[in-house]
């Protein structure tokens, strides 16, 4: 019989991590799931660590090692490979608060009946390990939105957790073909275009950020694969969905900015942007950022040097 719920771990040189993760598992308040664990091509002793846990846990775990591919192939082959209803995306560098699975599975049943097939998660808010949220409480202790409009209406910033329903995510898949790294909010913004999610305003989940993590890295990440930025932004500024006029100008300008790292001419930018006359109005602006990211990125190179 399938689990309610797959927690799913996409992790890379995590040894040291994953236990405090396994231990919030097992102290989970609810017991119908299981724990899909996709190693990115991990040299350390994960994979022994997890098979070790599979023959003990009174929870089924599924491990399976890729070659490094990054970690948005990693969250894919979990989706596929999960047998739950809905997935619960969680980091090998983070744990659960012990009733999280519980109060997300109830959070889900307080949508009504009639609405949940506009709804594609749940979400609850992160903490820290000292008990500081990561970012903002959400406008309401019940809050339906989507997560796009909840960073581009509403200013909320910050980590949530949650989890979504597995059928969105198998239809949403992070695409393969942009390069190592690919913004996770491509994929929840293509979701928002269409579903709504329900916020909850408890601690769901503790968060570390660990030196030479994806976290601590993104800013050099983007630059080095500017074709998910630009499809990132490209769709960013195009969404069906409200936008405060500041966040559609800074769309539009990334934008340009990222499709000068393409090296794509500007009748190519004019070409596939959603607003033209918006592209022409920021695009000094475009440049300028992309001349920053480049003295940046030869700032580097000379103190590396």
């Amino acid at each position: 019989m399938s689990p309610r719920v797959s927690v799913v771990t996409p992790t890379y040189q995590r040894a040291a991590t994953l236990p405090r993760l396994y231990d919030s598992l097992l102290r989970q308040s609810f017991h119908d799931f299981e724990w899909v664990v996709v190693d990115d091509g991990s040299s350390d002793d994960t994979g022994s660590l997890v098979r070790r846990w599979a023959a003990e846990a009174p929870f089924r775990i599924d491990y399976v090692r890729q070659a490094n591919q990054g970690k948005h192939v990693a969250v894919n082959r979990g989706v596929e490979r999960s047998t739950g209803e809905f997935c619960a995306l969680m980091d090998s560098d983070d744990w659960y608060a012990p009733q999280a699975l519980e109060r997300m599975v109830a959070s889900w049943e307080t949508i009504p009946v009639e609405r949940r097939e506009g709804f594609a998660a749940v979400e609850g808010l992160c903490a820290y390990r000292d008990g500081e949220l990561v970012g903002d409480r959400f406008p309401a202790d019940v809050f339906d939105s989507n997560s796009f409009e909840v960073l581009t209406v509403h200013g909320i910033r910050g980590d949530s957790i949650g989890m979504y329903r597995r059928d969105v995510l198998g239809r949403y898949p992070f695409p393969e073909d942009l390069g190592w790294h690919v913004k996770p909010a491509l994929v929840w913004n293509r979701i928002a275009a269409r579903w709504s999610t329900r916020f909850v305003n408890e601690v769901w989940a503790y968060k570390e950020y660990l030196p030479g993590g994806l976290t601590m890295r993104m800013g050099r990440l983007q630059l080095s694969f500017p074709a998910a930025q630009l499809v990132y932004w490209r769709e960013f500024a195009g969404m069906p969905r409200r936008m405060r006029l500041r966040e559609r100008v800074r769309a539009h300008a990334n934008h340009v900015r990222f499709a000068l790292h393409c090296r794509h001419a500007p009748r190519r930018q004019l070409g596939e942007s959603p607003n033209r006359a918006l592209t022409v109005l920021v695009w000094p602006l475009g440049l300028l950022l992309y001349a920053r990211d480049r003295w940046r990125l030869a700032k580097e190179d000379d103190d590396a040097g």
